[in-house]
């Protein structure tokens, strides 16, 4: 039932590990963030981030180390911009895909808790929340959404406004992790309002599943 908590505490706690690993000078991430950085500067990279991403999440194959790669490569506003970008359009795309599909691989979805309790509330504040806060499988929403015929308009609004939050609390957490200086830096608001607000989504994720009743075969950090 807390695999959840435990998935996210030790996350919370590597990003917080590598941080101070940083800002003492036992390990150097700088050089790999400013080599991912010359990447990040030719006009293919972001093209070719979104592009994957879209590929990813239509073929509910997982797309977080994507959005964490693009918290090191861009700035926090860029990297949200850019991973929610390609969140929507694989959700959109995988929304249309499950509507051509047939077969055990469709119906294992209907059979799903996530598709029962979508099934029941399918509206804007449900699909939000489990955008926003991990333990939700993002091939299953995107799936069952499809299968249920959920409006479209509220399907991709609630895809937006749960990627552009969820996406800029994790690529934030990276940015900061991996360019810390000093230790000033490394116990500054600016490094650690990240780190909390992580650890808040586990916890909100926890408790958004007891309180619509999903099963916890569903588990799993969301991608």
């Amino acid at each position: 039932m807390y695999k959840e908590i435990i998935k996210g505490g030790a996350f919370v706690a590597l990003l917080l590990t590598l941080i101070i690993l940083q800002a003492t000078g036992v390990i150097d991430l700088s050089t790999a963030a400013s080599w991912l950085e010359r990447y990040a500067g030719q006009w293919w990279a972001p093209p070719l981030l979104v592009g994957l991403m879209v590929v990813l999440y239509a073929f509910a194959l997982p797309a977080s180390t994507l959005m964490l790669a693009a918290g090191v490569m861009f700035v926090p506003a860029w990297a949200t911009l850019w991973s929610t970008l390609g969140g929507v359009l694989g959700a959109w795309a995988a929304y249309i895909l499950v509507r051509h599909v047939s077969g055990p691989w469709k119906e294992s979805y209907q059979q799903s808790s996530l598709y029962d309790v979508l099934q029941n509330n399918a509206g804007f504040a449900t699909l939000t929340a489990m955008r926003v806060f991990p333990g939700f499988p993002h091939s299953v929403i995107n799936y069952s959404a499809g299968l249920l015929r959920v409006p479209l308009v509220v399907f991709l609004l609630s895809s937006i406004t749960g990627h552009a939050a969820k996406s800029f609390v994790y690529t934030s957490a990276m940015y900061h992790a991996t360019h810390v200086d000093s230790e000033a830096d490394a116990f500054s608001f600016a490094t650690l309002w990240p780190l909390a607000a992580l650890a808040a989504l586990f916890i909100g994720g926890l408790l958004v599943r007891r309180l619509i009743g999903l099963k916890s075969e569903d588990g799993g950090e969301a991608r």
